[in-house]
């Protein structure tokens, strides 16, 4: 059966479509010909950030121009034929590609039919037709300028990540304490993976919508729990190699603990680090061990220890969002 997806007006179509409207009005107001066309481009404009926009006028404008000079001079020498357009068109697009303006292809195209249906071939078709760019690429960067707050949804995304992170840690500890691998802590692992990939791809939206600043604090935190990630994976093929009891997994076990309810803590670092090194100093003053299962289990323990210094090194290292972003804007 058919499956239908809900229906819903966001906010680009409603832009969209208060751009069109208004790019006639004003394009019929002028009195300019073809004066519908303005909203063509208007559609065509309208993006999901500010630079894509400025990007898609950009190119569309001087391909305007470029086909509106050889469809004038074209049709002015050759006549106003179906055959000379689709000389034109052929010639053109690649023209386009060189100068790296081929967005701009299907609105040139309009621009281009203008000029073919147009009675005469003057300096008056030539503003007619410059004024409907300025009136539909104008109107296009004018709706574009008003973009909806991105913060809510990083800001989700933050508080996802840390969670999940949160839940990894909860079943470090546990397969410490119960030395029982849970099948869940792989899945955990991949879905934060995921989570990560799609915060850091709405973090970089939100870059696009800044004319100005080049650099978004989420990306950056985002990318800094990716880091993080490796090392968790890391860990987390470390604790298979735990196959004998030790005195240290106690302390580990709480130490993942004690992680697991501050990951979202900007000031946790400096008492986890201390901790960690007092479990490193128990197990130096420990007795050695002597069979091969105990040496696999102390190596893999110590490398989970250096795992875990890694993980909070990186977290204290970028310190608070806030503070991340402060750096950043001074």
């Amino acid at each position: 059966m058919l499956s239908l997806n809900p229906y819903r007006i966001g906010f680009r179509t409603i832009k969209t479509a208060i751009g069109m409207a208004l790019g006639i009005i004003i394009a019929k107001w002028l009195g300019l010909d073809n004066f519908a066309s303005s909203a063509i481009l208007v559609v065509l404009c309208i993006k999901h950030t500010k630079i894509h926009s400025v990007q898609a006028i950009f190119s569309r404008f001087v391909s305007c121009l470029m086909i509106l000079l050889i469809g004038m001079s074209a049709f002015g020498l050759l006549g106003q034929h179906a055959l000379v357009v689709g000389l034109i068109v052929l010639l053109f697009i690649p023209l386009t590609v060189v100068f790296k303006v081929q967005e701009g292809v299907i609105t040139s195209c309009v621009i281009l039919l203008h000029v073919f249906n147009a009675k005469t071939i003057d300096i008056h078709l030539f503003i007619n037709e410059i004024l409907l760019l300025c009136v539909g690429l104008g109107i296009a960067f004018l709706m574009n300028l008003i973009m909806p707050s991105m913060d809510a949804g990083l800001n989700k995304y933050k508080v996802d990540v840390e969670d999940r992170f949160a839940q990894i840690f909860e079943g470090f500890s546990s397969q410490l304490k119960e030395r029982d691998r849970s099948k869940y802590i792989d899945k955990q692992i991949e879905q934060l993976q995921l989570v990560i990939k799609k915060a850091k791809s709405f973090a970089f939206r939100d870059v696009k919508n800044h004319f100005v600043r080049n650099e978004n604090s989420y990306y950056h935190y985002f990318d800094m729990r990716e880091e993080q990630l490796d090392l968790l994976k890391r860990i987390f093929n470390l604790l298979d190699h735990i196959v004998t009891r030790d005195d240290s997994l106690e302390e580990l076990s709480e130490l993942m603990a004690e992680i697991a309810l501050n990951v979202n803590s900007n000031d946790y670092t400096a008492l986890r680090l201390h901790s960690l090194y007092q479990i490193r100093l128990h197990i130096k003053s420990a007795d050695l061990p002597t069979t091969h299962d105990e040496l696999e289990t102390r190596a893999s323990i110590m490398q989970i220890l250096y795992e875990l210094e890694a993980y909070l090194n990186i977290k204290s290292q970028f310190g608070s969002l806030r503070m991340h972003n402060d750096v950043k804007n001074s």
